[in-house]
């Protein structure tokens, strides 16, 4: 046995199988043991120190605060706990349509929904910013984009999404070259389905439908460029969105009033759908052919939802469930009658059998109901109408709104017995 098998055998196996190192630092400390402990010691009566400022751990104690006072109770609830904590926000001078909802504070929920109509400003002029660009350009890109969302059976509030993406970046762009315009549209899509879907496509997926006209690492590379310019600001109350709440307070209205309950609404979650798919498709298509159109950045996403909620029920009943009155959205349906009348001689719409669909949720799924064509012959119809009235006089323009006039007695209580059923 060698000499230095000897000592290793010698020593102890808990100091052999320690590194040199912390052999070394444990005998210093040892040596030093009275000062190690007079310097923790310091360190623990130390108070002094200065507390940094912002304090969130005193500000978020509520309990506490509040329970020395007992003229300022402890908050019940998350939501108005979140008001103590946070800014509030402005209130809405639409009228709150809302009913009474088990899972949120319906006038929370109105104002910030109202609130995300001024956050996310829509402009129809952007495309001065960009001179190689044209009003039909983006009309051919949202067209391609639906035929796309159709193949992937990707909802219209992916479709709705994108659009919004692809309009306030090009907003808050410069002289962007209509060669970018697909990468723009396909990435913006490709950010919407990941936000809305539950199982969004692929990123091969999305570059495939390009043909090749956009790479992978393009897209990766322009989405992280669309959200910084969209300062990541990714969750606007789209027109769909509008829409489904419009249709859903429609739809318990008319039930109320069919059945003379009073009380039909209190302890209504407001969660699932209770309208027809066909009615809400029937709108949506007009919405569809409206989005086409550059004019369409004018109105807000409510106000344009609430003016195609006309040609479907009465103004009066589409003014109580938008907050809305019927001055607020005349100018809206003044535009859009061009669109209604297009989308009217096209027939009802028919709802399109999805595979691996459930059943209620097909009136989801963006179709590519509404074409080129079709936005032409109602772009030419505004143009025919706008000259018709200029020409006429002011008496004479009040009458030609005869299309946005309340239906008769027998309408509305055929409208009723529609919707009830």
């Amino acid at each position: 046995m060698s000499q230095i098998q000897r000592r290793q055998k010698n020593v102890p196996l808990s100091t052999r199988t320690k590194p040199a190192i912390l052999r070394a630092r444990k005998r210093k400390v040892s040596e030093n043991d009275d000062s190690g402990k007079e310097v923790k010691q310091s360190r623990i009566e130390t108070t002094e120190m200065p507390q940094p400022l912002g304090d969130v751990t005193s500000s978020l104690n509520v309990e506490k605060e509040r329970a020395i006072t007992p003229e300022t109770p402890v908050p019940e609830t998350w939501n108005k706990f979140r008001g103590l904590t946070c800014i509030p926000t402005p209130p809405s001078s639409r009228k709150l349509p809302l009913p009474k909802l088990n899972w949120a504070d319906q006038s929370q929920v109105w104002t910030l929904m109202c609130r995300k109509d001024r956050l996310y400003p829509r402009r129809s002029d952007y495309l001065t910013q960009h001179p190689s660009l044209q009003a039909r350009m983006r009309a051919i890109l949202l067209d391609w984009l639906t035929e796309v969302c159709e193949v992937h059976k990707l909802h219209r509030e992916t479709y709705y999404l994108a659009t919004d993406f692809i309009d306030r970046y090009l907003t808050a762009s410069q002289d962007v070259p209509k060669q970018q315009l697909q990468l723009i549209g396909i990435t913006c899509l490709f950010i919407a389905a990941k936000i809305e879907e539950i199982y969004p496509p692929k990123l091969s997926d999305f570059s495939y439908v390009t043909d090749g006209a956009c790479t992978d690492k393009e897209i990766l590379e322009k989405e992280l460029v669309i959200l910084k310019k969209l300062n990541w600001d990714l969750s606007p109350v789209t027109s769909n969105c509008w829409l489904n709440t419009y249709l859903q307070l429609a739809q318990e209205l008319v039930q109320k009033e069919s059945s003379k309950e009073e009380n039909a609404n209190d302890n209504h979650s407001f969660m699932f759908p209770q309208y027809s798919p066909l009615t809400f498709v029937q709108v949506a298509r007009l919405l569809d052919l409206c989005t086409l159109d550059m004019s369409s950045l004018n109105f807000t996403s409510s106000l344009i939802a609430a003016a195609a909620m006309c040609y479907t029920m009465p103004p009066q009943l589409a003014s109580r469930v938008s907050g809305y009155s019927t001055e607020d959205f005349q100018e809206c349906c003044d535009w859009m009658a061009a669109f209604a009348m297009t989308v009217h001689e096209m027939g009802p719409v028919q709802l399109k059998a999805f595979s691996q669909v459930p059943q209620d949720d097909i009136h989801n799924i963006q179709t590519h109901s509404v074409d080129l064509e079709t936005l032409e012959r109602a772009q030419i119809r505004l143009s025919q109408i706008r000259s018709l009235s200029s020409r006429k006089s002011p008496q004479m323009t009040e009458v030609s709104a005869g299309l946005l006039t309340p239906p008769k007695t027998d309408e509305k209580s055929r409208y009723l017995e529609e919707y009830s059923g």
